[in-house]
């Protein structure tokens, strides 16, 4: 019952919808008798001159075509000919206007009489080929292949070195000092850095050499893409020691986390100043604090260890003497903790972009 109710409902409201298009249809067709023009005569009635015309027309002389053809493969009188649209094309790709615009190709290719078809026309096959916007030849060099995600682990101390280069800034707006800073992934321990006034190929391999004579050659060294990273001199000094080589990709920040992590602990020390005076105060500054984050910073993915204490290999020492004054405590006064109290564990394998990565 419910659902004939509907019905007739519908009906209905069909009916009274008819019965008002005629209404509105016949006081636009008086209007016209008094020679109001039809547009006028729809606006003032407040009615569509396409509904006007169609209610006035009704259906029957429309007859549905089964299989109609799509308009832009329906024969078109007034379009190009085939030899037309290759003259086109051949204007939009040719060499004497790479650097030119659609529209500066249209007008010089139109004066040299290659073409002579409209400029709308002309704009429309270059959208449809793809030639539109900066046609411009180095613009569409061919792309490198992307790089895919680098995945190094660090399990121990040696298993992975990671470096980068930042600036610190000097007296003048024009003195900024590089600061080249090599650190242990697994202990966070900076195994080689040195301050320069530019980024130099030699003096990076010399970093890198006295490095590896203190503290052994590591199996990986991660970087970014610098051009101080990728030079010739330095891969092949890295890779005469048997060292695999990774970088970033491009435009991908948080891909050297750990050297980008210390840069931020340096630059926002308290003791940092905001303006070095020379390049020798920088360098001792910084001697300072790499002395004194190896030896006293209590690392928060270290167990709060000192990155020395892991790189040295004695940080399981002072993580069974803290449990030993937690046991004593917990001896003397247990009804102070809720369970018995623990020693921060030992640091846990790391490396970039493992789901064990933990640069902070």
């Amino acid at each position: 019952h419910r659902d004939s109710g509907d019905t007739a409902q519908r009906q209905r409201v069909r009916s009274l919808a008819r019965a008002q298009q005629a209404i509105l249809t016949a006081l636009v067709g008086t209007l016209k008798d008094t020679g109001i023009a039809v547009s006028r005569a729809c606006t003032l009635v407040g009615i569509a001159r396409s509904s006007y015309y169609r209610l006035e027309r009704g259906y029957a002389h429309y007859v549905p075509v089964e299989n109609p053809i799509p308009h832009k493969q329906r024969s078109q009188p007034a379009a190009l000919t085939e030899s037309e649209q290759y003259d086109v094309i051949a204007a939009l790709e040719d060499e004497r206007y790479a650097d030119c615009s659609v529209v500066q190709t249209y007008w010089r290719a139109f004066d040299a009489a290659a073409i002579d078809c409209s400029e709308r026309t002309f704009y429309r096959y270059a959208a449809a080929h793809g030639l539109v916007g900066d046609r411009r030849r180095r613009k569409h060099a061919q792309h490198p292949t992307p790089r895919n995600k680098p995945i190094v682990h660090a399990g121990e101390v040696g298993q992975l070195w990671s470096w980068d280069v930042t600036e610190l800034r000097g007296p003048r707006t024009q003195d900024r000092y590089k600061l080249y800073l090599v650190i242990d992934v697994f202990s966070r321990y900076p195994v080689g850095w040195r301050i320069e006034y530019t980024e130099d190929t030699t003096k990076a391999v010399e970093m890198f050499a006295r490095a590896i004579t203190e503290h052994g050659v590591p199996n990986g060294v991660h970087s970014d893409n610098g051009a101080i990273m990728r030079a010739h001199a330095m891969v092949d000094a890295l890779h005469e020691n048997n060292i695999v080589t990774t970088y970033s990709r491009p435009r991908v920040s948080d891909d050297n986390p750990f050297s980008e992590s210390l840069f931020k602990t340096i630059k926002y020390d308290l003791n940092c100043p905001e303006i070095f005076d020379h390049i020798e105060h920088a360098r001792q500054w910084t001697t300072h604090f790499l002395n004194r984050y190896a030896t006293e910073h209590r690392h928060s993915n270290l167990g709060r260890h000192t990155p020395r204490q892991v790189h040295t290999g004695t940080a399981a020492t002072t993580a069974h003497r803290r449990q030993q004054i937690l046991d004593r405590a917990y001896t003397r006064n247990p009804h102070r903790f809720h369970t018995r109290p623990t020693a921060p564990a030992l640091p846990r394998p790391t490396g970039i972009n493992t789901n064990l990565s933990q640069a902070g």
